[in-house]
């Protein structure tokens, strides 16, 4: 490898890059979902209807999340001196995941708090009483308590079918955290005086994470041009298309299908059942058939 040469700097028009530097990714455009499997177990029987406005808690959770966050991570390195004379290396040794912090609009019906603190409280109950002298507490199963949860990235164009002359859609990054529990509630401070929404902030701790970069969406379909013409890329990257036709993905055998076959077919005018019959005609020269 070799430093950078004056033919590599750009030294080009904005028009030619204008295309690339006028789409960043705004923060506004997320989701996070909450798929719990286990809240039965440490919730109980929900919340009813009423207090989550006909919704479950979990959607009411994702609709009221102000602020997320997309992960990083980091590794603990290990040094190896001694291998090469005078020469000190660096190697990666164990993955850090960094605890995820969610904000909340507190709701009137107090649901989100409810749930964080009853799902903190089942993770290490009080035994015997909680106003027993003698009380204990004793930790549950991890199996009982952790969870799953997604945070979504999108953007403005993900989900407009055609935009103003541009044939290119956005799709959707998910991260996916692993065993996830809350680790830390923060304390939310009331005040006289000028009111404000309610704010609660949540410190999540878990595993590991997984991603999946702009991944295909079932319900995606294929963006045409301002021309008609369907751009190439969304072809590829969708597997929905007009009509009804799923193309690459198809268990269905033609090879036998006399109908798609080059020769043989409804389309081979040369087959022996689309060719006109011959007729006899005496002539001079002889028997002629026409």
């Amino acid at each position: 490898m070799v430093f950078p040469s004056r033919g590599q700097i750009f030294k080009g028009s904005v028009d030619r890059v204008k295309d690339t530097v006028a789409r960043p990714s705004l923060d506004t455009f997320y989701q996070v979902n909450f798929s719990f499997g286990n809240w039965q177990t440490w919730l109980g029987s929900g919340m009813g209807k009423r207090r989550t406005q006909g919704t479950d808690f979990m959607q009411k959770m994702s609709l009221l999340c102000t602020q997320a966050e997309i992960p990083g991570t980091s590794f603990v390195p290990s040094t190896a001196v001694g291998h090469f004379q005078g020469i000190q290396e660096e190697f990666p040794n164990l993955r850090n995941f960094p605890p995820l912090n969610l904000v909340f609009y507190c709701d009137a019906d107090h649901v989100i708090i409810e749930v964080l603190e009853t799902w903190m409280s089942f993770i290490n109950p009080i035994q015997n009483g909680s106003k027993n002298p003698v009380a204990y507490s004793r930790f549950n199963y991890p199996e009982e308590y952790k969870e799953t949860l997604h945070i979504t990235k999108f953007e403005r164009d993900t989900f407009i079918k055609e935009s103003r002359a541009a044939s290119y859609q956005s799709d959707m990054t998910s991260y996916e955290f692993v065993n996830i529990w809350p680790s830390n509630l923060t304390s939310m401070r009331v005040a006289y005086g000028d009111s404000n929404v309610l704010r609660c902030t949540v410190q999540l701790t878990y595993d590991r994470f997984f991603t999946n970069f702009n991944y295909e969406d079932i319900r995606k379909q294929v963006v045409n041009t301002s021309s008609g013409i369907v751009n190439s890329k969304e072809q590829v990257a969708s597997n929905t298309y007009p009509d009804g036709f799923n193309f690459g993905k198809s268990t269905d055998d033609f090879s036998k299908d006399a109908r798609y076959q080059s020769t043989g077919g409804p389309n081979d005018t040369s087959s022996s059942q689309f060719r006109t019959p011959k007729k006899k005609v005496e002539t001079s020269r002889g028997t002629r058939y026409r």
